[in-house]
């Protein structure tokens, strides 16, 4: 009997990672860390991980049967994404407004402020990693803390937005903005 070798690809390493981290995020992910020297988990691994976590927690307005999510800006996940959603690239947010997710790389922080506001009343979760972004009106922003990737949450924004974040996520935020 022949037996199948599953376990030697770079897609295994990308699966057990999330695996572990899945099982973090279920154990009470209250600081997920990142560390890059020891643990073999990256900043981008860790986000990548939260990102495909999120939409368990949050409720759109009507039925989602997939996942898109749109990369605005320079893309720090390299292909992580792919393996977990259906993922466009752009530098322009127009080329976006049909996801259902959207990241806003630290490339775009100068413009934070007016891709917020070309996304209004859109039903679009925003996440981001500039400084500020969901004090500036995104919906989840990364923050780090030394070497943990956390978030804060905007539920002004995500209301804004028609989203409904459930409670379970705002508990993990180190911050929760209302407006």
């Amino acid at each position: 009997m022949t037996r199948l070798r599953c376990r030697n690809g770079p897609w295994w390493k990308l699966a057990t990672r999330l695996l572990l981290l899945c099982l973090a995020w279920k154990l009470g992910l209250c600081g997920v860390e990142a560390r890059a020297q020891g643990s073999g988990f990256t900043e981008y691994d860790v986000k990548a991980a939260l990102l495909a976590k999120f939409p368990q927690f949050i409720a759109w307005p009507g039925s989602r049967s997939s996942m898109t999510v749109g990369i605005l800006g320079a893309d720090p996940f390299g292909g992580a994404l792919d393996k977990a959603f259906r993922v466009k690239r752009s530098r322009q947010v127009e080329d976006l407004k049909d996801c259902q997710i959207i990241f806003v790389s630290k490339s775009e922080r100068g413009n934070v402020g007016a891709i917020l506001s070309s996304l209004g009343g859109t039903n679009i979760l925003t996440v981001g990693e500039s400084d500020g972004f969901a004090k500036q009106g995104g919906v989840i922003g990364f923050v780090m803390d030394g070497d943990k990737v956390r978030f804060e949450i905007n539920t002004g924004a995500a209301q804004r937005s028609g989203l409904t974040i459930k409670v379970q996520l705002s508990k993990l935020a180190v911050r929760v903005f209302g407006s």
